[in-house]
């Protein structure tokens, strides 16, 4: 016995009917883990050989259909327009006699100049490390250190962050 163990799915002529319609009535473009369970139903009962033999015929209607060229340059621009964003894109930008990243950047960012977004994201991020590295010794300014018990910190805290002007007697 192989270390592999694979689970065989119970074939159903409604599951068969779900892998014609998705691939086609040649058995190599089954899934692999469902082949074999399929050809076994198709052998055994009339119904999924009835099934497997209209999609046949359909896939030999398909086959002997010409592949037409696109009709115009104006479909195929239309075609490559209503591609998903991101490949619209990519490729916009390798199309682009200006330089790949600047029309990536144009792209992205078709609103002007992107330096008002990069500098805003610069000051927030410069702004996040300033906080974050000068709360510790605002927290040791106010008398928060390790020592301090959690319910006291959180009391203080509090007190702090909604500016009472009375404080707890602990506090003073």
């Amino acid at each position: 016995m192989s270390g592999k163990m694979t689970m065989q799915r119970q074939m159903t002529l409604q599951r068969l009917s779900e892998i014609v319609e998705a691939y086609g009535a040649a058995p190599h473009r089954w899934p692999a883990d469902e082949r074999a369970a399929a050809l076994a139903f198709v052998s055994d009962h009339a119904a999924a050989r009835q099934l497997v033999d209209a999609a046949n015929e359909l896939d030999r209607m398909l086959d002997a259909a010409p592949a037409a060229a696109p009709a115009s340059a104006d479909l195929v621009a239309r075609i490559m327009a209503a591609r998903p964003r991101a490949v619209a894109v990519i490729a916009a930008a390798h199309q682009s006699k200006d330089g790949f990243w600047k029309s990536l950047i144009s792209e992205i960012w078709p609103y002007g100049s992107p330096a008002f977004p990069a500098g805003a994201l610069a000051a927030s991020i410069m702004l996040g490390v300033t906080f974050g590295l000068t709360a510790p010794s605002a927290m040791a300014a106010i008398g928060l250190g390790t020592q301090t018990a959690t319910a006291d910190v959180g009391e203080r805290l509090v007190a702090i962050a909604l500016a009472e002007n009375t404080y707890t007697e602990d506090f003073q």
